[in-house]
C-alpha cells in the first residue's frame, strides 16, 4: 500500500511529455497523425503499465486544435468506459 502511494505521488510530480495531460488517474497523450494537409485525432491512454491507443476518422487542419480534440475525446472515452478501457 505504501509503495502504491509513493508511486502515485511520484507520478504527480513527473513532467508530462508534450501533448499529455492527466485525467482521473489516467495519462492522456495526444498523437496527432498528419494526413495530407490535415491531422487525424489520435492518442494513447495510459494507467500504470497498461495502455490503450485510439485513432478516429475525424480530421482537423490545425495541429494544436487536433491535440485539444484528441484530449477531449480521450476524456469522454474514460468517462464512459473507465472500468473496461484497459482490459
Amino acid at each position: 500500500m505504501i509503495m502504491s502511494l509513493l508511486s502515485t505521488l511520484k507520478s504527480l510530480f513527473t513532467p508530462l511529455p508534450e501533448g499529455a495531460i492527466r485525467y482521473k488517474g489516467f495519462t492522456i497523450t495526444a498523437t496527432p497523425e498528419q494526413d495530407g494537409g490535415q491531422f487525424r485525432i489520435s492518442g494513447v491512454i495510459r494507467k500504470k503499465n497498461q495502455q490503450h491507443s485510439f485513432t478516429l476518422v475525424d480530421q482537423v487542419a490545425d495541429r494544436d486544435l487536433c491535440v485539444q480534440h484528441s484530449q477531449q475525446k480521450a476524456k469522454i472515452f474514460i468517462d464512459q468506459k473507465a472500468l473496461s478501457i484497459l482490459s
